[in-house]
């Protein structure tokens, strides 16, 4: 029974690989930015504080290469704790009014008979915070095991829209 459920949950694993690896995140974009991009965000008018990922030196060089590749607007990397703070070189909430937080969640697969698998997996979102509101939006609801497969279709959505 445990080697039938790690069979298929391998398999399940593989099949995703192949999906990623087959269609290129670079190029997506995601079909719901209505609902989780600010209606009143203005790229062009402010400067977007996006949260680095402190878990991964390596995935955030690739974030931020992306937005320097495909962002055309103004942006910095910063800790979280930045971003909730309204004091020091951002405390301008209307120049630095939003942020693109990363939202994360551990899954734990259990057996049919509850008992939890070995097999654990964080998947990593992400969502605009609103510094002068403090309000947190809605995730894209598109997370992933690596950050960057869901950070380059956010960043698509948001250019796109503003073309």
């Amino acid at each position: 029974m445990k080697l039938s459920l790690c069979l298929r949950l391998g398999f399940s694993f593989c099949i995703c690989i192949l999906f990623y690896s087959c269609s290129s995140p670079s190029k997506m974009t995601f079909s719901n930015g209505q609902k989780w991009i600010p209606e009143n965000f203005e790229p062009s008018k402010t400067v977007l504080l996006v949260e680095k990922l402190d878990v991964s030196e390596r995935q955030t060089k690739k974030m931020e290469d992306y937005m320097s590749e495909k962002y055309p607007y103004k942006y910095e990397f910063v800790s979280l704790s930045t971003i909730k703070t309204t004091t020091g070189k951002y405390a301008d909430t209307k120049l630095y009014k939003y942020a693109l937080v990363i939202s994360s969640h551990l899954t734990t697969y259990t057996h049919t008979d509850g008992s939890a698998s070995a097999m654990r997996t964080t998947g990593y979102d992400f969502n605009f915070y609103d510094r002068s509101n403090d309000k947190e939006y809605p995730s894209t609801t598109k997370s992933s095991g690596y950050p960057i497969m869901t950070f380059e279709p956010v960043i698509n959505t948001i250019v796109k829209k503003f073309e």
